[in-house]
């Protein structure tokens, strides 16, 4: 994070972030199972009686003659969302930005940096029967593709409860509405037995976390937003959450006074973040930052970017890493 390369990558994961895993192990019954299945079977083509009607973000009705088999997602938490259901198939494209899973390397990328940047033409001539797009960050581009008649649904990615909206709407559009109903629910069920498992450990208090999204400007992530919700989700306590703001900028001085017990910071995949141990190194050289009590107790962890940014399937993954920061002695170590 400390080059430049690494500023801009981790700009743009931002960027999807504010617009829109892999744990060391999961069980046989856990969402991660279930998109693996999604991907050996698919769904009978007469689960779903066409035409079907959805209401997307915007609150509008879309009905969708047939199941659609040439469908472009330009969100990474929507494309695999369609993966995880076993729509994969019936996908031509998605984004740039649009990397897990692996098989997205099969489809037609489109250049992605903010919407405007999206090429109409583009998307018009992989001849789409439906494109999925994200809410208020691409309405523009919703209404320029209905005006050229291009079929498009869009879903707001920032919660939880988006994440069920986003599945349930993309399930049913797309013929695969028990496979969404299946993964809803097994979605749930981890992130219960992730509570549960700990709950014993919770007698000390609820740790005090600091999320940091950025550096120069010291940015962090607010109750309002999808991290500082997993941060709830496994009885953390949010330093920010009397700000209202969804990423805000804070000071310094500030995080000092308020002293977290744990310091969360996003990595890189690949080849693209530094050693970890250098980053965290040069984290504890702040002016100020010897003084607060995770760096005192070397509680400072990175979690991969994409698995608390991208509100989608994997969700459970990146809650167990928050959980695993915030009561290492409820896991076992690897």
């Amino acid at each position: 994070m400390n080059s430049h390369l690494n500023k801009l990558c981790l700009l743009l994961c931002l960027w999807g972030m504010i617009a829109g895993c892999r744990p060391e192990a999961t069980s046989p019954g856990s969402a991660q199972a279930v998109q693996s299945e999604a991907k050996e079977t698919r769904e009978p083509q007469n689960s779903v009686a066409y035409p079907v009607t959805v209401t997307d973000y915007r609150g509008q009705d879309v009905t969708i003659q047939k199941q659609p088999q040439r469908m472009i997602s330009l969100l990474p938490s929507h494309t695999e969302i369609l993966f995880a259901i076993g729509a994969a198939e019936q996908m031509v494209g998605c984004t740039t930005l649009c990397d897990y899973p692996p098989e997205t390397s099969e489809l037609k990328k489109i250049a992605f940096a903010n919407p405007g940047s999206i090429s109409l033409e583009a998307l018009v001539e992989l001849q789409p029967d439906l494109i999925i797009l994200g809410g208020d960050y691409h309405r523009l581009l919703a209404e320029q593709l209905e005006k050229i008649q291009v079929p498009v649904l869009s879903f707001e990615s920032q919660s939880l409860a988006d994440i069920e909206k986003s599945i349930q709407g993309i399930a049913k559009a797309t013929g695969h509405t028990s496979r969404g109903k299946q993964l809803i629910h097994q979605i749930n069920a981890d992130i219960q037995a992730i509570q549960e498992q700990i709950k014993p450990f919770q007698e000390r208090g609820r740790p005090r976390v600091f999320y940091q999204v950025w550096d120069q400007p010291l940015m962090t992530a607010g109750p309002e937003s999808f991290i500082g919700e997993l941060i709830t989700l496994v009885s953390g306590e949010n330093i920010f959450s009397d700000v209202k703001i969804a990423y805000p900028q804070v000071s310094e001085e500030t995080l000092i006074v308020r002293n977290p017990d744990v310091i969360l910071l996003p990595g890189l995949k690949n080849n693209q973040q530094a050693d970890p141990r250098e980053a965290i190194a040069t984290l504890q050289q702040r002016p100020g930052w010897q003084e607060m009590t995770a760096v005192k107790n070397q509680r400072i962890y990175i979690i991969e970017d994409d698995l608390i940014s991208r509100p989608g399937p994997r969700v459970v993954q990146g809650l167990q890493k928050v959980a695993q920061a915030l009561y290492p002695e409820a896991f076992p170590k690897p």
